[in-house]
């Protein structure tokens, strides 16, 4: 009966030893970080995460475009290197008879169904690629966004709480250490 109760108080000076352990640890006041992410409107060469405070000496992070998806902006023109063009605008003109457009030389023409057709086919080209580009970034501030937060987990960060920020798919995680 002696043993019995000597084991009994062994393993209550026990738990109560690792409840104090435990209780010590939820004492330690935790530290937090913030992630903002920039959503996927963001513009090749500024930041797309910022950090606060600074993770890892960093404030923020930097996403630049490859030259493949530099190139299917619509703006790519304005990046790349100036060629000398010449440019004549013709307006179109509608007459009773129809629609007259110019062609390749400038010289008007009525407008046919294959005019109309091309000038289709040309938006829809247009369209698709702005999608493709849109696509583009938004795959690498994800994959930015998802580096971020795993270098974070690697450290001890863990998300406690995210929420919408800035633009309309802007993000901000809360992250805490202890």
């Amino acid at each position: 009966m002696l043993k019995l109760f000597t084991l009994t108080a062994a393993g209550l000076a026990l738990g109560a030893l690792g409840q104090a352990q435990a209780q010590t640890q939820v004492a330690a006041k935790p530290v937090y970080m913030q992630i903002f992410y920039e959503g996927s409107q963001w513009l090749s060469g500024r930041q797309v995460l910022s950090y606060s405070p600074a993770f890892r000496g960093k404030q923020e992070e930097l996403v630049h475009e490859p030259d493949s998806i530099r190139n299917i902006s619509p703006n790519a023109w304005l990046m790349g290197p100036k060629e000398p063009t010449t440019t004549v605008a013709y307006a179109t003109v509608a007459t009773e008879k129809g629609t007259f457009i110019p062609d390749s030389q400038g010289r008007m023409h009525l407008e046919t169904a294959a005019d109309r057709q091309r000038a289709h086919q040309q938006e829809q080209a247009q369209l698709n690629r702005g999608l493709n580009l849109l696509e583009a970034r938004a795959s690498l501030g994800r994959a930015a966004l998802a580096k971020a937060l795993n270098e974070c987990a690697n450290d001890g960060w863990e998300v406690v709480q995210m929420t919408s920020w800035g633009s309309k798919d802007g993000l901000v995680y809360l992250l805490r250490r202890r």
